[in-house]
């Protein structure tokens, strides 16, 4: 039996659960941690905020997801080093970056494979920000990769400092956060900008959010997925695919047997878009939100949605587009709050 396209969609995530959580944060966690709350003040939170997980990615050390509050699944794991890239173009050299495993004890394997870090070691180890070349941090980023962990250029305008959008990217098929801090946020507007540009360069790189939250939790830069269970190693599978949204909004998008952040043929293809499981950070009733779909020439279709339940649409795609992606607005606060990751045309 033949199934319409929205069907097909859905049974991609037929025995899946969206969740909704934040990519880039801190505790306090004893030594060099530099958040200032607890996991216990966390988790509470997180409850009180609807998050289904967090990244707790702690700096120059690992204590964080040894203590005996780290649950897996609840925060992943992951950490938060900084760099000088000695070899840039750049007017301002350094930058921090994020490395997220499936597996806590993945961190400490990947500091040791990298002696620049001059990891002292166990589960109380410290490290320190080595400097790169650009050839040298590609083979941390490859490392990362091939160790089943997620790389994300986090607040990349905010640190690094160029006019070429090529320096602030080192791999495909890695994370740059696009939103920082907040939706609506001046650093947002500059991470957005700087998005746009590394696609129209042709870069296949995955929109990310992260509220890098230091004084308290909040949950005014989400991430959207789908897993099937609540565990680090299933939410990174999703992010090294890049079928997740950048925001509160889940953005599902099928291109044949192509979801969201992969790549296929455009020719003869159809899309189609589904939005949906609004977080209640951002769902209100009395509000009206609208689907915006683009390709590299521009807008190609528009459409109010609801927050309360999915809307689909499919509609044809231009074989020659670079890539397809959308967007939700919410049209009452004027804010762009979910930005999906494309699918690129082979």
């Amino acid at each position: 039996m033949n199934c319409t396209p929205e069907q097909k969609l859905l049974s991609l995530y037929e025995n899946q659960q969206v969740f909704h959580g934040e990519m880039h944060d801190h505790s306090a966690s004893g030594g060099t941690s530099d958040g200032k709350c607890t996991l216990d003040v966390w988790i509470d939170e997180m409850k009180n905020l609807a998050m289904d997980f967090a990244a707790i990615l702690d700096h120059r050390q690992i204590r964080h997801m040894y203590l005996p509050n780290w649950q897996d699944g609840l925060f992943i794991p992951g950490t938060e080093p900084g760099t000088f890239i000695t070899d840039s173009n750049a007017t301002r050299q350094d930058m921090h970056y994020l490395m997220l495993f499936p597996d806590r004890d993945l961190v400490a394997r990947l500091l040791e494979q990298f002696p620049e870090f001059e990891f002292t070691g166990g589960t109380e180890g410290h490290f320190t920000y080595p400097t790169f070349t650009r050839a040298r941090f590609g083979e941390l980023i490859d490392s990362v990769t091939d160790m089943g962990g997620f790389f994300v250029h986090p607040h990349p305008k905010q640190y690094l400092q160029s006019d070429d959008p090529c320096q602030y990217w080192f791999r495909d098929f890695t994370g740059i956060e696009v939103f920082y801090w907040a939706m609506e946020s001046e650093y947002t507007r500059e991470n957005y900008k700087l998005w746009l540009d590394l696609l129209k360069d042709g870069k296949r790189i995955f929109a990310c959010a992260g509220g890098d939250q230091h004084e308290r939790p909040h949950d005014l830069c989400l991430t959207t997925l789908y897993a099937g269970e609540k565990t680090s190693a299933s939410f990174i599978e999703k992010l090294r695919k890049g079928d997740f949204t950048c925001g509160p909004v889940s953005i599902r998008m099928l291109m044949g047997d192509t979801v969201a952040g992969g790549v296929c043929a455009f020719e003869n293809q159809t899309l189609t878009v589904c939005t949906g499981d609004f977080h209640k950070s951002v769902k209100d009733p009395a509000h009206k939100y609208r689907l915006v779909v683009l390709d590299d020439q521009g807008v190609i279709h528009q459409q109010e949605i609801s927050c309360e339940e999915d809307t689909f649409v499919t509609l044809p795609v231009r074989k020659d587009a670079k890539f397809v992606r959308a967007e939700v607005f919410d049209l009452v606060r004027y804010m762009r709050i979910a930005v999906g990751n494309p699918i690129w045309n082979k």
